[in-house]
């Protein structure tokens, strides 16, 4: 599936000030999709910070989304790029949300400058996380793309590019602060520093990134607030600075790969992500494979996500507590491996139609990415097996 990132000028990054360019330019891109799963206690979403899932019945709310993109070109050496994104929001709001509000300099034909909000660059598909004509599947695989859910990054960056021996190099370093609404609570990502390296030659492409930040998760549900009542009065005030607090270090790395050769498309990612407190560390992978015949594309996809350690392993000696302890850590693991089968059809220029069926089988102790109560939920209970259907109809205008 030849589908360039630069498509549309959708993934800035491509997008350089180009002289024969127009000097603004408005694009657009949409999905409009369904969802519905074969359990009603099992609310699937499409990324972890929705507050509601689909079920039984088919749910238009779970992919759909419509984008703006506005550039504009101010000399031969300075441009800007706006895009404005709509889709399921924390408290099922659908309020217009700022994607990409930046300012770009390029130094030297090698060296750009970019300062506003872009995006984090955590994986292979970070720039094209709402663009999803691009990709082949109806959703990047949440169990990796669910690891770092801080998608936009207000701060700068510098992009370096150059071609050695027929490969082009794009070293990226990174730096800025990202916040995101969780459910009854927020989360902020400070002094973020990051690298990203990408690399590709003829029908293969590499990125690797590492990135360390300070990270805030404020947590103000019900059960939380009982949690720290109960551990404040029993003397362990502590163990509450590992669940909720702004002391919080993490790192995250990844690695990605996609290759096509002829009408063969590979693609696979590895994350890995570690923190002190307020998350569990945890890696993920997949790989996803298609081949295309025409304008029809059967894929499927391989993914799994491995909780390495919990949000906190503090030993309480009160049975009762420690019980609570458990529980909540296992409400934060997001454990699951999964197995897709679909297909992509081309009906039009600018134009794709995607069916996607998913067996998911979230870890023990975990309800993976699915929607529970952490209050009512008895994770001591085996997960169950859960089916997805996903449709979609992506467009790019």
């Amino acid at each position: 599936m030849k589908t360039p990132l630069c498509l549309l000028l959708l993934v800035s990054s491509c997008a350089l000030a180009d002289t024969a360019a127009p000097r603004y330019d408005l694009t657009g891109f949409a999905t409009l999709g369904v969802v519905r799963s074969d359990r009603d206690d099992y609310r699937f979403r499409s990324n972890l910070l929705q507050d509601s899932g689909a079920g039984s019945t088919l749910d238009p709310s779970v992919d759909s989304v419509f984008g703006l993109q506005g550039t504009g070109r101010i000399s031969d050496t300075l441009d800007f790029t706006v895009q404005a994104v709509t889709r399921k929001q924390p408290g099922d709001t659908y309020t217009p949300q700022i994607t990409w509000a930046f300012l770009r300099y390029r130094i030297t034909p090698a060296l750009t400058l970019r300062t506003g909000r872009t995006r984090t660059p955590f994986f292979m598909f970070s720039d094209a996380l709402n663009v999803n004509y691009i990709t082949p599947w109806v959703r990047p695989p949440i169990e990796v793309y669910a690891l770092n859910l801080f998608s936009e990054l207000d701060g700068g960056d510098l992009l370096y590019r150059y071609t050695l021996l027929d490969t082009a190099l794009e070293l990226q370093a990174m730096m800025g602060n990202s916040a995101v609404t969780i459910r009854e609570g927020s989360s902020h990502m400070r002094n973020t520093r990051g690298l990203k390296l990408s690399l590709a030659r003829g029908n293969l492409n590499l990125q690797f990134t590492h990135a360390r930040a300070q990270v805030h998760v404020l947590w103000r549900d019900p059960f939380t607030q009982f949690l720290r009542t109960q551990f404040e009065a029993s003397g362990n005030a502590g163990v509450m600075d590992e669940l909720s607090g702004e002391k919080g270090k993490a790192r995250f790395s990844s690695a990605g790969f996609q290759w096509e050769e002829g009408n063969w498309l590979a693609i696979g990612e590895y994350v890995q992500r570690r923190a002190d407190r307020y998350m569990p560390d945890a890696h993920g992978w997949y790989f996803a494979g298609g081949h295309r015949s025409g304008p029809l594309m059967p894929y499927f996809t391989i993914a799994r996500q491995t909780q390495d350690g919990p949000v906190s392993a503090a030993e309480l000696a009160d049975p009762r507590l420690a019980g609570l302890l458990r529980t909540f850590n296992a409400s934060r693991n997001k454990a699951q491996a999964s197995l897709a089968l679909g297909a992509r059809w081309d009906a039009a220029r600018n134009l794709a139609l995607k069916a996607q069926l998913e067996r998911i089988k979230p870890a023990g102790e975990s309800r993976g990415s699915f929607l529970t109560e952490a209050a009512t939920t008895n994770y001591q209970i085996p997960p169950d097996t859960v089916h997805v259907l996903s449709v979609s109809l992506d467009f790019v205008f």
